[in-house]
């Protein structure tokens, strides 16, 4: 009965969300196309894309209230390992982390109006799973940002999860790419963004304002790793990521 109650209350808020989102991209957008432009300001548009997520949590009536931050590598590059329940994940992200890093994406987020400027700029990464050679060229750039020390963003899982809190299957080409490369994967566990804005359309799923609960794991090391360890590894950082998940719901 309750669930039926509050609808009304979180179909309002997904609109209202919604109509920020769109707005505040649409104001802030010939700023960065005009950033994303050139690849030496990528990291000034990575301090205003910073700046819009903060616009979005503010706003929309979402702090963030982050449990570990002290475990965030200082120096070097690493793989940050999140689990993806929400749509809020990726502003998150740039509210949590204030050095520079890039995402990794879906190649069906080129043809999402607006936001897709991120990816298709050449600033965050694209990969197509279906093509090899996609596969390949992706790998590529990730490898590029690791040698130059840019932390960069995987989700394991590939997109966002309709059964949050319930982890979906991970993809081993994180792990697999974390051991070529030899870099820590830093697990991530978004606790009840979903809880928040939900993966359900507009009349279904949980909607509206809240506290955000992050909370940052120690980094997993894999010098030393080869590739017969990527299902190991693997199992490890879903563990590490479903911990408190199971904690909190079960």
């Amino acid at each position: 009965m309750m669930q039926y109650l509050l609808m009304p209350f979180r179909v309002l808020y997904k609109v209202y969300f919604l109509l920020v989102f769109a707005l505040s991209l649409a104001l802030l957008y010939p700023l960065f196309k005009f950033f994303l432009a050139d690849s030496k300001r990528y990291p000034t548009a990575f301090v205003a894309m910073r700046f819009w997520a903060f616009l979005l949590h503010f706003f929309g009536g979402l702090p963030i209230n982050v449990k570990g931050k002290s475990n965030i590598p200082v120096t070097g590059p690493y793989i940050i390992c999140p689990n993806h329940s929400s749509f809020l994940d990726i502003t998150c992200l740039y509210r949590i982390f204030s050095k520079y890093f890039v995402f990794t994406g879906k190649q069906e987020i080129s043809k999402w109006p607006l936001f897709h400027i991120f990816y298709t700029s050449g600033m965050n990464i694209l990969v197509d799973r279906a093509s090899r050679t996609g596969a390949f060229k992706a790998f590529r750039r990730i490898s590029g940002e690791v040698g130059r020390g840019n932390p960069v963003i995987m989700f394991p899982e590939g997109t966002v999860s309709k059964e949050a809190p319930k982890l979906t299957t991970f993809k081993s080409g994180v792990f697999v790419m974390a051991i070529q490369m030899q870099v820590p994967v830093l697990p991530v566990t978004f606790v009840n963004n979903w809880q928040l804005l939900q993966r359900k359309g507009l009349w279904k799923g949980n909607a509206g304002p809240g506290i955000s609960e992050v909370v940052i794991h120690k980094p997993v090391q894999t010098t030393g790793l080869t590739k017969k360890n990527a299902d190991s590894l693997q199992q490890e950082v879903r563990k590490i990521i479903e911990k408190p998940l199971k904690e909190r719901f079960g």
